[in-house]
């Protein structure tokens, strides 16, 4: 079923145009210390990799 609308949006007045491109004042958190969090790599999947592939053969062996 197919459904078209010509009146996407209602009609905005100039005042509601000015407050909703307003600019918008923002405060910085001084002295905020953001905590050490590790970046995943490359190089951190290759090895979740490698050891899955020992861990599924060591259980093959036995």
């Amino acid at each position: 079923m197919k459904k078209q609308s010509n009146n996407l949006f209602t009609t905005i007045s100039k005042q509601q145009v000015e407050k909703l491109t307003s600019v918008v004042k923002e405060t910085l958190a001084m002295g905020f210390n953001q905590p050490n969090i590790k970046i995943f790599t490359t190089a951190d999947l290759w090895n979740i990799q490698r050891q899955g592939k020992t861990r599924i053969q060591r259980r093959l062996a036995f």
